[in-house]
């Protein structure tokens, strides 16, 4: 009888995998916000929105802001898919099609905001896309802007391919027409 107890462990191969990171089951948990074009938009909680880069580049900034993981523009050759894995998404055709929404994003922004010494320089969108599709509807990083344009002594950087950034003003900025 005990040589069959021994074997179970394989019968069962679900009760060996390790548990879960936080994050992985935070996301997992996310409920399904919105749904776009085969993409799934979930909101997830954040403890910090800005992170510490740790590279020997010499890059111009100390500090990055993602206020999406995951990104609906699919660039083939973006470096960024595997941080879904820390999601436990493996499935790098998932990084586009799952997106998640980090909540309370401003809010976050002047946390950490506060614990940093003027004259950080911070990147807006360096693993992901800030001016997603979805950016349209939720203004993340419309509220990350206002919050930078209240604080002073911070240099921002934004990367995008997006043209919603052309978009984000809140007033029109025609030019009045031509008339001959």
């Amino acid at each position: 009888m005990g040589e069959y107890m021994a074997k179970l462990e394989t019968l069962f191969p679900i009760l060996n995998t390790p548990a879960s990171s936080t994050l992985a089951r935070a996301a997992a948990a996310a409920p399904l916000h919105s749904t776009g074009c085969l993409t799934e938009y979930r909101p997830i909680a954040a403890r910090s929105i800005v992170g510490k880069t740790n590279s020997r580049r010499g890059l111009p900034f100390t500090h990055t802001i993602n206020p999406y993981r995951g990104c609906e523009f699919a660039c083939r050759y973006c470096y960024a898919r595997y941080t879904h894995e820390f999601l436990e998404i493996r499935n790098s055709d998932e990084f586009e099609h799952k997106i998640y929404l980090k909540e309370n994003a401003a809010w976050l922004l002047n946390q950490d905001l506060a614990r940093l010494k003027r004259g950080t320089e911070i990147a807006l969108g360096t693993a992901t896309d800030p001016y997603q599709p979805l950016d349209r509807r939720q203004r993340v990083t419309r509220s990350l802007l206002e919050v930078f344009a209240g604080k002073s002594g911070f240099g921002l950087g934004i990367v995008t391919k997006s043209t919603l950034i052309v978009g984000t003003s809140t007033c029109s900025r025609r030019s009045p027409p031509v008339t001959s």
